[in-house]
């Protein structure tokens, strides 16, 4: 989803738009990176708060509820990226 997310930011722009675009998606995705980063680690903290145990398999468990927090995130990202402009032949 990477590619065309980054090919239709620059879709309608000048050729003097285009370094602002360039300089404008990477601080995005600097910003993106981090902040999924960031509440996936949350997410994880919160797990192994609620879990409170030296149980290996609790810590295991933890890790499972994260991953497919992670999926959820990845799936709803579908929604938006159906949105994105269409080059019409």
């Amino acid at each position: 989803m990477f590619l065309p997310v980054m090919a239709s930011a620059y879709i309608g722009l000048s050729s003097k738009q285009i370094p602002h675009a360039s300089s404008t998606t990477r601080i995005m995705q600097q910003i993106g990176g981090a902040f999924g980063s960031s509440v996936i680690a949350i997410i994880l903290q919160n797990e192994f708060n609620s879990v409170m145990s030296h149980d290996p398999t609790a810590v295991a468990v933890a890790f499972d509820h994260v991953f497919i927090w992670s999926i959820a995130f990845s799936a709803l990202a579908l929604i938006p990226a159906t949105l994105l402009p269409r080059i019409k032949r």
